[in-house]
């Protein structure tokens, strides 16, 4: 956080503008964002995609404290629609991916608070049911730090030597390596991570595979969230957003919805677009499916009355790196002003 927008939020809260903020926005509807909890030093590695129990614990508790309102998401869409009445500083709780850590760490949480949480799951690591190999990957080459790596014997696509410590080669041996692991065959994804992890200089042990901190959860502990009141909603199949082609969204929203029906799921009516990326081609494909709403990744507060908008809503993506001062910013609306008031700057 720069200086500047600490010094600015830190005056505003301390003169009283996030209450007020929050009281003005008080019948809008806010979505949060987090995704799979953290078994070791995941929140460490990467703090937007991991965040600990307590980070989770401590975020739930200032909310409480500052009079929000649990909503599911079909009752905050009911509300957006102008069907529903409002409580006070409505709020959705979202978590995306389908980590098994989002259900071993943060379910807990959840728990805790009676919150009503929706899970967007993203069907093909779901269905693979092994580490995912571009995060897990990702986690080998930040705990190898700046070093030179040298594969020989690997495999000739992946042999060679690589220096991390400069991007377009570190970059090179990451594309290689997740390239090489997902062509591993079913049971052979940890092997080959194993493989790879010995090769950087480390052990199987740190890698710790086992606790299944980047594998997803399986199809019981998928039931026992949905048995405990979440709403398990759309990711994507195979986490990505094939913008510019509709047909291929009509394909991976019926793959989707396949592996819910193999799940005895519902089918899913809520969207949450991969890695934040969508298009304007969007909401008609997904009013054609059913599809009620999406969300995306830009934060801010859901807009009102505009039936496309539904399929572009905002939400905050919180993480361990998000400090509480711009947590609770956005939280209470006050970020939202600063943003509208720089539009109508631009504007003049």
């Amino acid at each position: 956080m720069n200086p500047a927008k600490r010094l600015v939020y830190g005056a505003a809260r301390a003169l009283g503008l996030f209450a007020l903020a929050r009281h003005l926005t008080r019948h809008r509807v806010r979505i949060l964002c987090f995704h799979g909890g953290s078994l070791g030093d995941e929140h460490r590695f990467n703090p937007l995609l991991f965040c600990t129990g307590e980070h989770l614990a401590r975020r739930l508790a200032w909310m409480d404290a500052h009079g929000f309102s649990w909503v599911s998401l079909d009752s905050a869409t009911d509300m957006l629609k102008g069907a529903a009445a409002r409580p006070r500083l409505p709020v959705v709780l979202t978590f995306d991916d389908g980590w098994y850590s989002t259900a071993q760490v943060l379910g807990p949480v959840v728990a805790r608070h009676q919150v009503p949480a929706v899970l967007y799951l993203c069907t093909s690591h779901f269905q693979r049911g092994e580490p995912v190999p571009d995060v897990s990957m990702a986690y080998l080459v930040w705990q190898a730090g700046a070093r030179v790596v040298h594969l020989d014997g690997v495999d000739p696509a992946l042999d060679g030597r690589y220096d991390l410590a400069d991007p377009p080669s570190r970059k090179d041996f990451l594309a290689r390596a997740i390239r090489w692991v997902r062509e591993a065959g079913a049971g052979d994804v940890s092997a080959r991570l194993d493989l790879l992890a010995g090769a950087l200089g480390q052990s199987p042990r740190s890698l710790d595979l086992a606790s299944r901190r980047f594998s997803y959860l399986d199809g019981h502990e998928l039931q026992a969230l949905r048995a405990q009141g979440w709403s398990i909603e759309l990711h994507g199949h195979e986490h990505r957003y094939p913008a510019g082609d509709p047909a291929a969204l009509a394909q991976d929203l019926q793959r989707c919805q396949a592996v819910f029906a193999s799940q005895s799921l519902p089918p899913g009516r809520h969207y949450c677009y991969p890695s934040g990326n969508h298009d304007a081609a969007a909401h008609e494909l997904m009013t054609q499916h059913g599809v009620e709403t999406a969300t995306t990744c830009l934060p801010g507060l859901c807009p009102e009355g505009d039936a496309r908008a539904l399929h572009y809503l905002p939400r905050f993506l919180d993480g361990a790196n998000i400090p509480p001062l711009v947590f609770e910013a956005e939280m209470s609306g006050f970020a939202d002003g600063v943003r509208w008031l720089a539009r109508l700057g631009r504007r003049g």
